[in-house]
């Protein structure tokens, strides 16, 4: 019953005077992309709270791995671009609209009424273009200069000191892949936190969820302490719904398991709900309502963001794979034999088809599909939201840490089948396999073994 409990405000007062106050990345990228207004609300409660702030090792690598995206540094300036290129884009099409019934209604060019739309449609451009300069000033208005180089960044400037002695260490290298591994295995049972990121992300990268609350989990043991986690990340493998005008409260399986390895309590906020939750506790602070709004609608749009707008194609995976066997042949066949097995390859078949030796591990197996899904978006030919192609599947009874095979998501299954079936692929042969020549699959990996 305890894990299900709605938090008092005695709660949170207690973590602000004796407990820990973990930030999660978004947390401190939000500094770069608020107004100024927010950012030094923000920091104000930062700042009282700063004997209490801890901030795990994997934070820190993911805000560094973050920092230089258009969405984070650059946030103020791309927004304002992407105003631009939909207020074009009107413009173009109402264009394009008169236009085309001008012509359709015959109408000449010398009649009044041709001449009152064009007038109409010159107001329509000065209107946009005044749209447009409004925009822009804002824009220049709310972004940070100095932010190009780290010595003038007064981002970094404001979280050196704060932070500075509250940073977690980084896992140890073995620590680290039995981490990356453990969270696969957890992913595939749907146990919170980050089984949500495996649907869609790299198996490293999926696993920051689980590898930062692992290392939220191992200092709260450490310190004895309750924990309140900061995060903007609202996933399902994070909260419980949200109920009415009630704060939402952490999943009840990380409640049961902060309990049971740490002996504390776990509790979570939003950052805009640490806002407001700090000002009614702490002396010397006022918030203003519009920072509350702006945190707000800055997780919002993070959502949006994350919600895949689109996944495979048949065309995207035609060319996805062409350019898998070009560079990594076994990786390509052994998707296209997952599709004919009802996405599932076991690790007896991968050994087979890329004619690997007995005693040759699978660690890294997995990165050369990571390496050309990144090029190929960097290239504009994928959209970054197309779930990842090739999950390790972990655990067995005698080899638990050992992958037992490889699995594809099932939306690619009937379009891969649809692209291959009958082809010279199929079914797949291993005697056309050839090893990497990069020397990318030789060595030991993380994530894969």
């Amino acid at each position: 019953m305890e894990a299900h409990r709605s938090p008092l405000p005695g709660d949170y007062e207690r973590v602000f005077q004796t407990g820990m106050v973990v930030l999660d990345t978004n947390v401190l990228l939000n500094l770069y992309r608020s107004n100024e207004r927010t950012r030094l609300d923000t920091l104000a409660v930062l700042n009282k709270l700063r004997d209490r702030i801890w901030v795990p090792h994997q934070v820190l690598t993911e805000f560094w791995r973050n920092r230089e995206s258009k969405s984070v540094r650059h946030h103020h300036s791309t927004k304002a671009k992407e105003v631009s290129v939909a207020l074009d884009r009107v413009r173009r099409s109402v264009g394009d609209a008169v236009d085309r019934w001008v012509k359709d209604v015959r109408l000449k060019p010398d009649e009044d009424v041709t001449q009152r739309i064009q007038e109409g449609l010159k107001v329509l451009g000065e209107t946009m273009d005044g749209l447009r300069q409004i925009v822009d000033g804002q824009a220049q208005r709310d972004a940070l200069s100095g932010t190009s180089a780290t010595h003038t960044d007064p981002v970094l400037s404001a979280l050196e000191p704060l932070l500075k002695g509250r940073i977690g260490e980084p896992l140890p290298q073995a620590d680290y892949d039995k981490a990356v591994q453990d969270a696969q295995k957890r992913a595939d049972d749907e146990v919170p936190p980050g089984y949500e990121d495996f649907r869609t992300k790299p198996p490293e990268q999926a696993a920051g969820d689980y590898l930062l609350w692992l290392q939220v989990l191992q200092e709260a043991e450490r310190r004895a302490c309750d924990v309140l986690l900061v995060t903007g990340d609202v996933k399902k493998d994070w909260w419980t719904p949200r109920d009415g005008d009630i704060l939402a409260r952490p999943r009840p399986e990380l409640v049961n398991e902060m309990r049971d390895i740490a002996g504390t309590r776990l509790y979570m906020l939003t950052p805009g709900e640490l806002l407001t939750t700090a000002e009614g506790l702490l002396e010397g602070l006022q918030v203003d309502e519009d920072s509350v709004n702006d945190l707000e609608q800055l997780g919002s749009a993070d959502r949006e963001e994350d919600a895949p707008e689109g996944g495979w194609t048949r065309q995207t995976l035609d060319l996805f794979i062409k350019e898998l066997r070009l560079r990594y042949q076994a990786q390509a066949k052994v998707i296209i034999a997952a599709a004919a097995n009802d996405g599932f390859v076991d690790r007896a078949t991968v050994y087979e088809l890329a004619g690997y030796p007995g005693d040759r591990q699978l660690k890294g197996f997995t990165r050369p599909v990571s390496t050309v899904a990144r090029e190929l978006e960097d290239e504009g030919e994928l959209s970054g939201e197309e779930p990842f192609l090739l999950h390790t599947i972990y655990g067995s009874v005698t080899e638990p840490s050992w992958a037992t095979g490889f699995r594809i998501p099932d939306e690619t299954i009937p379009l891969l089948r649809e692209s291959f079936e009958g082809g010279p692929l199929w079914p797949v042969s291993p005697r056309d396999v050839v090893e990497p020549d990069d020397g990318e699959m030789k060595g030991p990996e993380r994530g894969d073994e």
